[in-house]
């Protein structure tokens, strides 16, 4: 999810007799498009281009949710991920033949640490775990404008903590031997560093409440895995700007497979789609809806040493089709244990 982004999972399981280590996490960092003195300019181009949620982007992240067997429920006890997150991207917008340019880069530099409990407890029939995901990390954005013969320059950057992504709830159904399903609840916390006056920021001064649905497809004997993840996210307005981003759906899947006890290669993805017109004062370019997808490669490796309960993974997912919203790559490479 965005200021950015996005919540925490982990999740353990046995493959092929191995017990492999998943976690998902979301949590957030955000930046604002332009300083206040480029807002006229923005405005000569409402009826042509915008952006969907505040800044064109949200507490979505697409990659966030997981890399294996995203609704297989962990075992008893701690497990930690770390995250390193990269992700760049670029948006070039004109009006009335180039007689108004703009253009903006942005790369985000993050590391989130998630935490996950599993205390051995059955609500409503499933297990029940409960986490934590907090952010720190760089956000750089550099852009100009133009109108006519007149261009002005600018960047910004800042290094600081981001939002804090709380999962209250996490439960696990997993009572057939190849289908596993789960239900999540996260609630990301405005808390990270935020100015309306700055250009970049880590935190995105607005909460977050997002349930998802996960179901998994597991084959032991054959090494299939096959999830998908369906989620809904509620925004708050943000009382700095006056600015409401509007109502979220995603769907995030993962089609693995896995080629020895220790390896498998897989292709993420996600489709997302703003359902509610951004809001409120703060929102001069009317209610734009974002829309946007993506597809990657990943690489699991799970040490034999560690005897499952570590794991190494790296994706890479390109978002090919966006409306209303930046788009751009996503990197991930992340370390998950046990204990």
């Amino acid at each position: 999810m965005g200021s950015w982004a996005l919540l925490s999972v982990f999740q353990l399981f046995e493959l092929k007799k191995v017990a492999l280590l998943h976690m998902t996490t979301k949590n957030g960092l955000s930046y604002r498009v332009a300083r206040p003195w480029l807002l006229s300019l923005f405005c000569l181009f409402i009826s042509v281009q915008g952006f969907g949620s505040e800044g064109g982007y949200s507490n979505y992240i697409p990659g966030f949710y997981g890399d294996i067997a995203l609704a297989l429920e962990p075992e008893e006890g701690l497990s930690m991920r770390n995250d390193f997150y990269f992700y760049r991207a670029d948006a070039d917008l004109a009006v009335r033949s180039g007689q108004v340019e703009v253009g903006i880069d942005v790369e985000l530099s993050f590391d989130y640490l998630s935490l996950l409990y599993k205390p051995g407890i059955e609500i409503f029939g499933a297990q029940y775990a409960y986490g934590a995901t907090f952010v720190a990390g760089r956000v750089d954005i550099e852009g100009s404008t133009q109108v006519g013969p007149f261009s002005q320059e600018f960047s910004d950057a800042k290094n600081s903590y981001g939002d804090i992504t709380l999962v209250p709830g996490i439960f696990y159904w997993n009572n057939d031997e190849n289908w596993h399903f789960s239900q999540s609840f996260y609630v990301v916390a405005p808390v990270g560093d935020y100015d309306d006056s700055d250009t970049a920021n880590t935190g995105l001064n607005y909460w977050t409440f997002e349930t998802d649905f996960a179901a998994t497809y597991l084959n032991e004997s054959t090494g299939q895995d096959y999830s998908f993840v369906f989620g809904y996210g509620y925004n708050t307005e943000n009382d700095d700007t006056d600015y409401q981003s509007g109502d979220e759906i995603h769907l995030d899947y993962v089609l693995n497979q896995f080629v020895s006890d220790s390896v498998a290669v897989g292709i993420h993805g996600f489709l997302y789609k703003q359902i509610s017109g951004d809001s409120g004062d703060g929102a001069l370019l009317g209610s734009f809806k974002a829309e946007a997808s993506g597809v990657g490669p990943a690489v699991m490796w799970l040490p034999k040493r560690y005897e499952g309960k570590a794991a190494l993974v790296a994706k890479w997912i390109h978002e090919y089709d966006s409306e209303n919203r930046i788009d751009g790559d996503h990197v991930f490479l992340s370390f998950m244990m046990s204990f």
